[in-house]
């Protein structure tokens, strides 16, 4: 175990102060999967001939394309398992959790070793979605390098640009939308972290009733336009295509989709708001009571024993 490091010194800092001690660690051609908080040091890791995964950085722009948010979206899957064992171990060890007196300093490392060593011994391992994880990772696969077509028909045929009045959604609305098994859903948003945030997405656009609130137009044959609030900014509403075929089998029966907010292009899986919609229309409704996040959020990893805690998430809107 490596450290301690000053509280001014970020992740990019460490990262230059310890490459060179981790040389019997790593070679050349290894991957380092990071977060964006070592942008700075990622020049450096590929001098030393060593590959990056990172997610992409939108900066200015309104949106990633599809490629980087595919890329984005595999990354935060492959680095899923160090969230939950950070937030873990701030659940299982609430001192780690804390802001420590400095008289505790010389303490922490043996605190973090004996901890870890804890987790380690027993809790089981990290799994998630581990009965259909190959199927997972054919869908992933299968749409890593694919353009989301429908965002480039939306823009084509100025759909974004049509002005045309929404209509509040009922429950007798939308009635050929297809309807889909939770295990199908997982599949096509590429596993339950996407799903629970869906769910959790979902609850606040539940008025105190449970009905949800929604605006969408049909315009176009299978296709609708769905307006949804941002979660983070109270005027933003993002509008999102979803093109559906209700006489196909399964996840096939939700054909393409795209959304305006910064990872509305993914193919891998989609955006917590196009996900949302999803969920309702072809899940969420048909259910006799649509329960909310702390609840659905914790019977996730039920069977695994497990309760965990993400604390980044790549769908910032």
């Amino acid at each position: 175990m490596l450290g301690l490091y000053h509280a001014n010194e970020n992740d990019a800092s460490i990262m230059r102060k310890i490459i060179d001690s981790m040389s019997n660690l790593v070679q050349s051609d290894d991957i380092f999967v990071l977060d964006i908080g070592f942008r700075d040091v990622v020049p450096l890791l590929q001098s030393k001939e060593f590959k990056v995964m990172m997610p992409s950085i939108k900066g200015k722009r309104k949106q990633l394309t599809a490629k980087e948010a595919n890329e984005s979206r595999s990354v935060t899957k492959i680095r899923w398992v160090v969230e939950a064992k950070h937030g873990a171990l701030k659940q299982r060890f609430k001192l780690l959790d804390q802001t420590l007196d400095n008289k505790m300093l010389p303490n922490i490392k043996s605190l973090y070793r004996i901890a870890s060593y804890l987790l380690n011994l027993f809790s089981k391992p990290l799994t998630s979605d581990i009965h259909m994880s190959n199927e997972i990772y054919e869908q992933m696969i299968s749409k890593n390098y694919s353009e989301n077509i429908l965002a480039v028909e939306v823009e084509q045929k100025g759909w974004m640009r049509k002005k045309l009045p929404f209509q509040m959604f009922s429950s007798n609305d939308i009635t050929d939308f297809p309807q889909l098994s939770e295990p199908e859903l997982k599949l096509l948003f590429t596993g339950s972290y996407q799903l629970g945030q869906a769910i959790s997405y979902l609850a606040e656009l539940l008025d105190e009733n449970g009905a949800f609130k929604m605006a969408y137009v049909k315009d176009q044959t299978k296709i609708l336009k769905i307006q949804v609030q941002s979660r983070h900014i109270s005027k933003k509403v993002y509008r999102c295509f979803i093109k559906y075929h209700p006489e196909a089998e399964g996840i096939h029966t939700i054909q393409q989709y795209c959304c305006e907010c910064a990872n509305g292009l993914r193919t891998v899986g989609c955006c917590s708001h196009v996900a949302a919609v999803i969920y309702y229309l072809s899940h969420g409704r048909y259910l006799s009571k649509i329960q909310r996040p702390n609840e659905r959020l914790s019977s996730l990893f039920q069977n695994e024993g497990l309760t965990v805690t993400i604390e980044t998430d790549s769908d910032d809107d």
